[in-house]
């Protein structure tokens, strides 16, 4: 019996007093019981006395304990929820302080480490491993079904867990908020109020505003730190661009009234050297290869071979030209079978930059006017100050390129005259190797492209862009052409293009598959067959040969002649943009030769002209000490950069200097009292670190539009309308007598023209002015130049000046592969709603 194998110390000394059974009372009996049960129990669970009877009460109760402690709770429901509670408290006790250890900062971390080590599938994880019993608790409290519906509800819940659990920890302490100060600074990025900042920091969401605040300061000493350690560590290059904001005063006083800024923006990025595959380092290019600036005008050791592209430019660019013409059509015909589209090899690459991610390190903003000679001094000297190049450390980091727009370009050149007689490296620039934005010669392409093939305007004839932009795609009306009062919008001109040329590729195999039906016959096409009616349309549509047999009949079709003058024109900004895109700097440089001849012709653009040819030909006579390690490794290698290390993820310097602009203008601007340039400075410097915050919150939380705003909008029903108009009206077919041709102006052939242009009177006319206006300016002073004008004026021959500025959209972002961007309201909204959204999508989901 269990009696005789407990301990002597647990048997009973009881002798019970002799008593009939009918005078025994019940009383006497239930206090008996109750009496040896304690004694029971007391026995039970008293530690010590024998090993193996303790033992084996060990295994009784594993075995069935559970079933004792039910039936004993079942007897009392208030005995059941004072253990429960008893016992939860302490678990939950212990769990809640490894919530609090885990989500609290730990002083040693900076911000930008807990901001790029943040990851909220990783602190789910965490968070469960560390606190198990409340994270099946929470599932029990979402749902009263089974286990398994549990587990189910555990992985499709677990941000809204973590968010409830990281709310609890900073209950319990307000130092444990790594969770709420993402949260918080994905707010800040994402242009919320305060009010709202505020509202959710009450709600334990967020961290205050003040908070907020105060740890951007933190980031931005931060990346001021890091500036300085990425300079220390190898050689740097610098963009820089003018970034103009309308501060808006409401309650205008003497001191505070509405006014617009003119203010600059910068960025830092390593130089990548392709040897190594890393930074490249310090006096790679020392200070003396650069070659002395020794006149006020630039010397440019060049000869007549350079005024046109080589031979081996021409071959290259019409070889690559052949290849977009058979990739838009693999793209837009229709009925092209997926055996065609696979036959279409890689674009033939002429010199390719290696696949690699590009870093970027904005600089602090500054209300600098960078469009003047003394401000873009003023601006260079500021970067290097920020970065921490003194003389000293100039003269041991060597070459400093830095890239900017035409514009500034130029100033840069005159400032270079100026101060040539400078001993010291920085105020006589001796470190600055200066290179024109890349972007803005895309943006000068499209624009020649556009300007030249515009038409005439509200014309009964069908001739030109403008019948195909205003006309058949009844856009907004775009002003173009070569007489307008102002620049022709980029923008859409480069999306005309890109839609007009597939159109008229489609209608050119329609014409030379000599079929009824396109789509028929691309549906049964071998590949040898699409070659061959893609070679006869590039020979026929495509090519200067065409052009000049046109011409030689005896009745000309002036509208077919501009037509392929058209196709040409427009097929090399295509390749432009898809060299960039594909990081050829070789194939660029292609395209730019060419462009260099046609905006050499009169009344186009001859101040890109200028800039080409100087890019080209310094290109070409560096100095033979400059050519094995300056030429081309590291001078092409980074004039486009790569923010993704992806394929197809390249871009030039300049835009994504005007990118950071939209993003410090638009979406960081402060709001009230803190929409300063000081809070600008601020903010530039860890603008990129708080947008992968934003990456992070969104990412994780799976807000809707995150990634859908990138999708180019279909163009197939375009392409189609305006092949479908080139078909009606036999736009790229002989017709003899066609009653346009007597209305239509013919369009001038830009390369013969540049070519003509540059062996005439004219241009040694041209650069005779150009000359004695520089020397009239006064640039042979050794420390200064003058303001006055900041770049040529040429009326004889119509310069339509400076490209337009370009204003960075939303929309522009959300194409880009590499930029992310999300409306702040929809955050806003998404923020607001997270919980309730999640929770309840996930449990019908379940």
């Amino acid at each position: 019996m269990l009696k005789d194998r407990l301990p002597l110390t647990a048997r009973i000394p009881y002798e019970p007093r002799r008593l009939s059974s009918a005078s025994r009372p019940v009383t006497l009996r239930a206090d008996l019981a109750l009496t040896a049960l304690s004694f029971f129990f007391d026995a039970l669970w008293r530690k010590g006395g024998d090993a193996v009877i303790s033992s084996q009460i060990t295994k009784y109760v594993q075995r069935h304990g559970a079933e004792h402690a039910r039936g004993m709770f079942r007897r009392s429901r208030e005995v059941k929820e004072e253990f429960v509670l008893e016992e939860l408290a302490e678990i939950f006790q212990r769990e809640g302080r490894a919530i609090q250890a885990l989500l609290t900062w730990d002083a040693r971390i900076t911000v930008t480490e807990l901001l790029k080590e943040f990851s909220m599938e990783q602190l789910a994880a965490d968070i469960e491993a560390a606190a198990p019993h409340l994270w099946s608790a929470l599932a029990v409290l979402c749902v009263e079904f089974g286990p398994s519906t549990i587990s189910v509800l555990l992985l499709t819940c677990s941000q809204v867990f973590t968010t409830i659990c990281a709310l609890i920890s900073v209950v319990r302490s307000q130092r444990a908020n790594n969770f709420q100060l993402i949260i918080g600074l994905f707010f800040l990025g994402s242009g919320a109020s305060k009010r709202e900042m505020e509202v959710l920091a009450h709600a334990g969401l967020s961290i205050s505003y003040t908070s907020i605040l105060t740890h951007v300061k933190q980031l931005s000493r931060e990346g001021l730190a890091k500036i300085r350690d990425v300079v220390k560590s190898g050689m740097v290059q610098l963009v820089w661009d003018n970034l103009n904001i309308a501060f808006k005063i409401a309650a205008q006083r003497l001191n505070a009234k509405s006014h617009f800024d003119n203010g600059t923006t910068s960025t830092m990025i390593p130089v990548f050297d392709p040897a190594t595959g890393g930074q490249a380092t310090h006096g790679t290019l020392p200070l003396e290869m650069k070659p002395p600036h020794e006149r006020t005008l630039p010397v440019l050791d060049w000869s007549p071979e350079d005024v046109l592209p080589s031979p081996e430019s021409a071959a290259q660019l019409s070889t690559n030209c052949f290849w977009q013409m058979k990739r838009m059509a693999l793209e837009h015909v229709p009925g092209v079978t997926d055996k065609l589209k696979n036959s279409l090899r890689e674009c033939p690459e002429v010199y390719q930059i290696p696949v690699h991610k590009t870093n970027q390190y904005p600089l602090p903003a500054m209300k600098e006017d960078e469009s003047t000679l003394e401000g873009t001094l003023n601006v260079y000297f500021a970067n290097l100050d920020v970065m921490g190049l003194d003389d000293e450390a100039l003269e041991a980091h060597s070459l400093l390129f830095d890239d900017g727009d035409l514009l500034t370009d130029t100033l840069k050149e005159k400032l270079e005259s100026a101060r040539r007689n400078s001993t010291t490296p920085r105020a006589g620039l001796r470190a600055s190797c200066r290179r024109w934005g890349i972007f803005h010669g895309q943006m000068a392409g499209g624009q020649l492209t556009i300007n030249e093939h515009w038409g005439m305007p509200n014309s009964l004839w069908p001739d030109g862009l403008w019948w195909e932009h205003n006309k058949l795609l009844k856009r907004k009306p775009l002003m173009a052409g070569w007489g307008g009062k102002k620049a022709t919008d980029w923008k859409p001109a480069h999306e005309l293009i890109h839609i007009s040329l597939p159109a008229h590729i489609v209608d050119g195999f329609r014409i030379y598959c000599r079929h009824e039906s396109l789509s028929e016959w691309a549906k049964s096409a071998t590949v040898a067959e699409f070659d061959r009616v893609a070679k006869a349309v590039f020979d026929s549509l495509f090519s200067t040969a065409a052009l000049n047999e046109l011409r030689a009949r005896s009745v000309r079709d002036i509208t077919l002649e501009n037509t392929i003058l058209y196709n040409c024109d427009a097929l090399f900004y295509i390749e432009f943009t898809h060299a960039i895109k594909t990081g050829d700097i070789g194939r660029v440089l292609n395209v730019l030769a060419i462009w260099m001849v046609m905006m050499r012709s009169p009344k186009t653009m001859p101040r890109y002209a200028d800039a080409m040819f100087e890019t080209l030909v310094r290109i070409k006579s560096f100095p033979p000490k400059l050519r094995q390690v300056f030429f081309p490794e590291l001078y092409l290698m980074n004039w486009l950069v790569n923010l993704t290390g992806r394929l197809f993820g390249f871009k030039p310097v300049d835009l994504l200097q005007e990118h950071q602009n939209f993003w410090a203008k638009i979406i960081y601007s402060a709001k009230g009292s803190n929409k300063s340039w000081k809070w600008l400075a601020m903010i530039t410097v860890c603008i990129f670190t708080l947008r992968e915050a934003m990456r992070t919150v969104q990412t994780t939380f799976k807000i809707p539009a995150y990634g859908e705003k990138h999708k180019t909008p279909l163009i197939n029903e375009e392409v189609a309308l305006i092949a479908q108009a080139l078909l009606d009206e036999k736009i790229q077919t002989y017709v003899e007598h066609r009653p346009a041709n007597d209305h239509v102006n013919p369009v001038r052939d830009l390369i013969k023209e540049g070519v003509l242009y540059a062996d005439s009177s004219k241009a040694f006319r041209r650069f005779t002015r150009d000359t004695r206006k520089a020397e009239r300016r006064g640039f042979d002073t050794a420390e200064g130049g003058n303001e006055g004008e900041t770049g040529d004026e040429n009326e004889e021959d119509g310069d339509e000046g400076e490209v337009e500025n370009y204003d960075v959209t939303e929309e522009d972002l959300r194409m880009d592969d590499e930029e992310f961007l999300m409306e702040p309201g929809e955050i806003l909204t998404s923020a607001m709603e997270l919980v309730d959204c999640m929770l309840n999508s996930d449990m019908e989901d379940s």
